[in-house]
């Protein structure tokens, strides 16, 4: 069987694959696929890194998907033709907290997410279409986190297709901002209609899943706190993103025993 185009990875490898774990970062999947029983790298073409194992007895794969929905979709279109009895996808990333409640440290678990991606309207255009992941996944992750006494917020995400003037950034080029409220003051604006975080893919991720009949997930490790400091927390980063893999691995290990 041919290589995927841009995975450039052999279907044949992937095609018993039950449970994909996806990130942007590709460093970012060595770190999960150490939990991995042995973990093997199968391919690394471009943005796209692709790492197979078993965790428990479960055919894992584990690929990033480079920063937004366009590469994203790319990754998901390969993924589901060569993975046929995929159980599910949940995506592990970073995020910036809109609410006081979700400061840097913590992990945010999507409940929704408000289509600003840029790429889901090329796959349902109607807008009116809601980005929702699976329900049962998402409310067995928050007891999954509350087991596990990892502190978190849930929600709704603002996924944005650009990440300096679709996040309301004062510091793009030339200080930059388009005059629509949304983008220009997105953090008051968006904070105000109680969303929690603000990243750039779980929209386009929600959108795929929800079209093809395959259950989604997004938890991200909130490395920023957009509503006080606009910045980023150096210090909780790799906290976070430890938080949000653990949660992840340890969910996964609970539905092997189910």
């Amino acid at each position: 069987m041919q290589n995927t185009y841009h995975l450039a990875i052999n279907q044949n490898l992937v095609s018993d694959t039950q449970w994909l774990i996806t990130c942007g970062d590709p460093g970012r999947t060595d770190k999960i696929a150490s939990h991995l029983d042995s973990p093997e790298m199968i391919g690394n073409n471009r943005e796209y890194r692709t790492w197979i194992g078993t965790f428990p007895n479960t055919k894992v794969a584990v690929i990033s998907h480079g920063i937004g929905g366009p590469g994203l979709s790319i990754m998901l279109d390969e993924a589901f033709k060569s993975m046929p009895v995929l159980k599910g996808v949940i995506r592990v990333g970073t995020c910036g907290g809109l609410s006081k409640e979700a400061s840097a440290g913590k992990v945010a678990i999507s409940e929704g997410a408000v289509r600003l991606d840029g790429a889901s309207s090329q796959i349902i255009p109607d807008p009116e279409y809601p980005a929702v992941p699976d329900i049962r996944m998402t409310y067995e992750l928050i007891q999954t986190a509350e087991r596990l006494e990892i502190p978190y917020v849930s929600g709704i995400t603002v996924s944005t297709a650009t990440f300096y003037t679709g996040q309301g950034r004062k510091d793009g080029f030339r200080g930059y901002q388009p005059g629509e409220i949304r983008y220009r003051d997105a953090v008051d604006y968006w904070s105000r209609l109680g969303a929690v975080n603000m990243e750039m893919e779980c929209s386009l991720l929600f959108i795929m899943g929800r079209l093809f009949d395959i259950p989604t997930a997004c938890v991200t490790g909130i490395i920023g706190e957009r509503l006080d400091n606009d910045d980023m927390v150096p210090e909780q980063m790799g906290i976070a993103i430890e938080r949000a893999i653990r949660l992840v691995m340890e969910y996964l290990r609970s539905t092997a025993t189910l």
